[in-house]
């Protein structure tokens, strides 16, 4: 057996020996030339999830209790305690009662995408002591703040920002529209292993 062995791997090494491995040619992406905003939020309904436009942070408050009320939802919002959206004017949405409460598959949960990507309409979420990745599996509906300037085109912008900006977290969850599972007999189920509706708020 080890003669065989070793037979195999001086073959091997004489093949690689009379054919070295060619360098792996730099690979550049075309040019984006479409609408980065207007490309993501097709993406993103086509993902099945909902997309509403503001025109600033400072509007969610008030959008995710319209959104809410006119889905006849509790008016009741979960939202991390050290979260840097606690500082949005909450008393603009006096009804809407915030909880620092994990959230529970029944329930509403707000968070803030460092990134979305305008290629496949996917959220981008990194992890820090302000943003637990938790939190982005556990609500059954999640509304998710995205600046309209950090929509980027395609994953790898994001990812280059690991190197180019030494961005380090500890996990970073790439989310596609809400979570869902065709396990059982090829029948779609939302909500598998997060939320079952994803409210995507394009601010600016």
């Amino acid at each position: 057996m080890t003669a065989a062995r070793d037979a195999i791997l001086q073959s091997i090494a004489k093949a690689s020996a009379a054919a070295p491995a060619k360098p792996v040619p730099d690979y550049a992406l075309p040019s984006w030339t479409a609408d980065t905003t207007a490309h993501f939020a097709a993406k993103a309904k086509a993902s099945v999830a909902e997309v509403h436009e503001i025109a600033a942070p400072e509007d969610a408050p008030e959008r995710i209790t319209s959104i809410l009320a006119a889905a006849g939802l509790p008016l009741r919002l979960h939202l991390y305690a050290d979260s840097p959206l606690r500082a949005l004017p909450w008393q603009r949405a006096p009804a809407l009662v915030l909880s620092a409460e994990p959230p529970s598959g029944d329930d509403s949960a707000f968070s803030a995408a460092d990134y979305g990507i305008a290629e496949t309409g996917t959220l981008a979420f990194f992890s820090g002591p302000r943003s637990p990745s938790s939190w982005h599996f556990r609500p059954g509906r999640e509304f998710v703040l995205l600046p309209r300037a950090c929509i980027l085109p395609r994953m790898e912008d994001v990812i280059a920002l690991l190197t180019v900006e030494r961005l380090r977290p500890a996990t970073l969850n790439f989310v596609t529209g809400p979570s869902r599972t065709a396990d059982i007999e090829q029948t779609i189920e939302l909500g598998a292993h997060g939320p079952r509706a994803v409210h995507i708020l394009i601010a600016g």
